[in-house]
């Protein structure tokens, strides 16, 4: 990967570029700063030694070479010096750059992110003043450009293609899409997606996104080049694991949809995008895209220029954004901006742009939009109302760069009191900006159910009228109106009986909505009085405090892969103690079941040695894959055990498949905890200990397994393909992968019965958990503890206080009686 030096007048504003550029890229390309000179009295300067310190400090670290960035004056003539400084090995492997420092800076450090040479890197910073072209081109024997990086060039070697069928739930959406493009861009081959006639760059989100393939459809991945085998087999890994996706990251939200029309008695109907009611004056925003001009211009390479400048700006404001929303809306919704980053960061759209500039030698704006608006009416013709859905996106990140081109202030949604929301459209900046305590409701005149905006609404819990066509002839700011978000209805202008009306059955939704938060709140109890531990499963400490709001009891499962996910290196101790801490203070002294880290071939992670198997399901993954990397597990216990130490934590592990697996898993973790305490660090006695029950084996020899760990957890995803030897994302073969056939529902009653046996605690945190229909069968089957996701508790908890325990017990003589899964869901 290329490194870049940062030098400055200023040692503050290198520094500071320097801090930015690192936000940006995640701190994964290399970088020094090298500003200012050591006099106190007089510390603005540039000191030619500094520089080539930072030179040969970042190529040491940088195989592919070394850009140079830096401000005017004596900060070129000290890099020219520092260069003269340095042996010829080094000095072939660096390159001025004339690009602007700041603007330069964030587009090079984007650019080495994705392993481009040194010269697209060069390339990509751009925006050079002609007189600083002219002072270089003696020293690097050639001009630099600013036209951007070439368009992908197909190169020499092996070709090598896979058919991969598509599972994810709402196909290559943006998240998926996201994910395939981060992982080709880490190779240097090139690799092209072909959906029937169609082919894309993989390492285009935008040329991905808009192959529009669906769930069920198959897409041929195919790598040519020097790593094409590599190429191929991480992208196979990368689909083995849903694309990073989960499915309870994707809502398909199913709702009754009629013609969005306009009634003759002010009645407006639209898509019932969020549930709930709302009474209130108007607040219309009128928010449009800047007026642009075309105009005809002489230095295309200022435009270009001008345009990267503009990106970078943009892409610092999504960033921001991004933080923000995680912070109001959680992870999953925050990725929306994730995508918008890689629509501004997408190399194919960019070009397009810079081509318009060359070609028409018009202004950078005009060409923008002319791509921009191109770009989303090529996702408005696709056929598939979510994928339509997403040229609201391009407008929205793409507007961002017009503001920033045209210089035109953004109008941002400010409520000075609570009032419901109409507009032509809204992005999910809007939705993300705004103080949902003063926001009754949103009123759209475009839109559908499936727009990101919609998504935020409905997580925000803000009832919703989408796509209501004109409405804003008919509705003024500061007019009282009434909506219902359950029918898709508006009133726009309600006599008082409309409003008493729509006002009582708003009191009455609030009301309902506390209700079902205090039936969350409530102990799970069966009519004869059996209490079962009903928990939430959560990925990382935020998540927490969430799946309590729903009611949860406790969490039955802390995923830790994901704190080692998206990052460039593992978590230290420190990091992974203060989260598993972080997340059982949310949970007010409840217990928190942490699972040790459950990667492998299935599950990459791209900084550590995953292997590439043919049967990653069957190959090294959960502890088998730790026990393999000691010091990667001894670092995750001594955190798990130092956390267990303060707060009521659980450690439990996954895919033990045997008594002599456990024992020597156990054994390891009395190793490290005697290191811990040799280094007088305190640690209790006793930390509760258990495994996932998933493998078929564990099942055969659960009474042996209960008689040396504390607690059982079923994992019914995983234990349901092992049972019926069928791969969980393989369509061929899903029917057979039921988690409700009899043979799994005999296999969870005999771990069941061995947890009783031996006197130990036996729960199930695999998507069958938060099956409302289920609970009963469950109960019945033996267990005493379930855990799922956090808006599933709720009505799991009303579920089980519908039941006795005899009903339960006799409903699952039945289904262990039944002759399949289908037989079964008629019995629930």
């Amino acid at each position: 990967m290329v490194g870049l030096v940062i030098v400055s007048h200023s040692q503050t504003l290198a520094q500071g570029v320097l801090e930015l550029a690192e936000q940006m890229t995640r701190g994964s390309v290399v970088m020094e700063a090298a500003g200012g000179i050591d006099d106190p009295d007089n510390p603005i300067g540039t000191d030619p030694m500094k520089v080539m310190m930072a030179i040969e400090s970042v190529a040491a670290q940088s195989e592919e070479g070394v850009l140079v960035i830096m401000d005017l004056g004596s900060a070129l003539m000290s890099a020219e010096t520092a260069l003269d400084f340095l042996p010829d090995e080094v000095k072939k492997k660096v390159l001025l750059c004339s690009a602007p420092i700041v603007e330069g800076t964030m587009a090079a450090a984007v650019q080495a992110s994705v392993g481009a040479s040194l010269k697209e890197v060069s390339a990509e910073a751009g925006a050079a003043l002609n007189v600083k072209i002219e002072q270089l081109a003696p020293i690097t024997g050639e001009s630099v450009q600013t036209s951007g990086p070439a368009q992908e060039e197909v190169l020499e070697g092996e070709n090598i293609s896979i058919d991969l069928p598509i599972m994810n739930k709402m196909g290559l959406h943006a998240r998926p899409a996201a994910n395939i493009v981060a992982e080709a861009g880490k190779f240097k081959s090139t690799i092209q997606i072909r959906k029937d006639d169609k082919t894309a760059s993989a390492k285009s989100i935008n040329q991905v996104a808009l192959l529009a393939v669906k769930n069920g459809e198959t897409i041929t991945v195919t790598a040519t080049g020097p790593d094409a085998q590599l190429a191929i087999d991480s992208l196979k890994a990368l689909h083995a694991n849903n694309f990073g996706e989960r499915d309870e990251d994707v809502t398909e939200v199913v709702m009754k949809t009629k013609p969005c029309k306009i009634g003759g008695e002010g009645v407006v109907s639209g898509a019932p995008a969020s549930t709930g009611y709302a009474v209130g004056p108007v607040y219309a925003h009128l928010a449009t895209l800047p007026e642009v001009k075309r105009t005809e211009i002489s230095d295309t390479a200022a435009e270009v220029a001008r345009l990267d400048q503009a990106l970078a700006a943009a892409l610092s404001d999504i960033q921001t954004l991004q933080r923000e929303t995680e912070k109001t809306a959680g992870k999953a919704n925050a990725a929306i901006f994730e995508v918008h980053g890689l629509i501004l960061g997408d190399k194919d759209m960019r070009d397009k742009a810079v081509s318009v500039i060359s070609d028409e030698k018009i202004n950078a704006e005009f060409a923008w939009l002319q791509v921009m608006n191109k770009m989303a009416s090529d996702y408005r013709e696709l056929d598939d109302s979510y994928m339509q859905a997403r040229a609201a996106d391009v407008m929205d990140c793409g507007g961002r760069v017009l503001r920033v081109l045209t210089g035109e202030d953004e109008q941002a949604i400010k409520l000075e009191h609570e009032s419901i929301i109409v507009a032509h459209d809204l992005t999910p900046s809007d939705v993300a900006g705004m103080d949902p305590e003063k926001v009754l409701g949103i009123v759209t005149e475009i839109g559908g159910t499936t727009s990101h905006a919609a998504i935020l609404s409905r997580s925000m819990g803000i009832p919703a009228v989408i796509g209501t066509g004109e409405c804003f002839q008919q509705i003024s700011s500061g007019q009282i109106i009434a909506l219902d978000g359950f029918e898709g209805m508006v009133w726009t202008s309600p006599d008082q009986a409309k409003l008493d009306e729509i006002s009582t059955r708003r009191n009455k939704w609030l009301a309902e909505c506390e209700e079902a938060k205090a039936k969350g709140a409530a102990p799970a109890k069966t009519k004869d009085g059996t209490e079962i531990m009903v928990m939430g499963n959560i990925g990382n400490p935020s998540d927490a405090h969430r799946v309590a709001e729903y009611g949860a009891e406790g969490a039955g499962l802390f995923r830790t892969e994901f704190l080692f996910q998206d990052r460039d290196q593992e978590p230290d101790e420190n990091e992974q103690f203060e989260s598993y801490v972080e997340a059982a203070k949310a949970m007010n002294g409840n217990p928190v079941i942490i699972r040790t880290l459950d990667i492998g071939g299935d599950k990459p992670v791209k900084y550590l040695d995953t292997p590439v198997e043919d049967n990653p399901f069957l190959g090294e993954r959960g502890v088998r894959f730790c026990m393999a990397r000691p010091e990667l597990f001894r670092t995750q216990l001594r955190a798990l055990l130092r956390a267990a130490s303060e707060e009521n934590i659980w450690i439990m592990f996954p895919m033990i498949s045997g008594v002599e697996e456990l024992n020597n898993v156990l054994a390891f973790q009395d190793e490290v905890r005697k290191g811990l305490m040799a280094e007088g660090i305190k640690i209790i006695d006793k930390v509760k200990t258990g495994i996932m029950i998933e493998v078929p084996s564990a099942v055969a020899e659960a009474e042996k397994l209960g008689a040396i760990c504390d607690f059982f957890s079923i994992g019914t995803n995983d234990l349901t393909q092992y049972v019926m030897a069928a791969d969980r994302g393989n369509k061929a073969v899903a029917e057979i992968c039921d988690s409700l056939n009899p043979a799994v529902l005999r296999m969870i009653k005999m771990t069941c019965d061995a947890a009783k046996t031996t006197g130990i605690e036996v729960g199930m945190c695999g998507e069958l958990a938060g099956n409302s229909k289920a609970s009963a069968l469950l109960l019945g089957l033996g267990l005493n503890e379930l855990s799922m996701s956090g808006p599933s508790i709720p009505e799991v908890k009303e579920a089980i206080r519908a039941v006795s325990m005899n009903d339960c017990h006799a409903l699952a003589e039945k289904a262990l009686a039944a002759n399949s899964g289908d037989e079964v869901r008629e019995l629930l």
